[in-house]
């Protein structure tokens, strides 16, 4: 039986603006914490947040496997699906720290997915949060600027007559 901890722990926050008139999203601020226990090597502990980041940057904005009505995959290739590109992710900040597991002579954990799961979350509650005076409570992935506009419009639209 393996007792104590052996995934990585973290925290990320994020700070999200909006252009109501066109649904814009930028993301002003994203800061990360990650604990992945002992570091074996820095620059691919940070490779690996840095990448989850933008990963987790690009599912929650602009990544989107498209089907047409019988099933086929139309976004197939790079030329079609909106993978994130260096211009496309704003600056960010990410910190490791290291506690190390006791649940291992080396004291490591897993760090890939540290930094993707929570930049899902954050930048979604962020687009969210910065979207609740317009009364929007919920946004699919990926919020896309037309997602964004047309949640905003319903929202204000809301109990009004048609």
């Amino acid at each position: 039986t393996v007792s104590g901890q052996t995934w990585p722990n973290g925290c990320q926050v994020c700070e999200a603006e909006i252009d109501p008139e066109t649904g814009s999203v930028r993301v002003a601020r994203l800061t990360a914490l990650d604990d992945v226990g002992k570091v074996m090597n820095p620059l691919i502990a940070e490779g690996q947040v840095q990448g989850g980041i933008a990963q987790g940057l690009g599912q929650a904005l602009i990544e989107h496997a498209v089907y047409d009505a019988s099933g086929q995959l139309i976004t197939g290739s790079f030329m079609d699906y909106a993978m994130p590109r260096a211009d496309d992710l704003p600056s960010f900040r990410a910190e490791i720290t290291e506690h190390p597991s006791s649940t291992n002579r080396l004291g490591i954990r897993a760090g890939g997915e540290g930094g993707t799961t929570p930049a899902l979350a954050v930048v979604i509650n962020a687009i969210v949060d910065a979207l609740a005076d317009f009364g929007v409570r919920h946004i699919e992935m990926p919020a896309t600027p037309e997602r964004v506009w047309r949640a905003i419009q319903e929202a204000c639209n809301k109990g009004q007559p048609s």
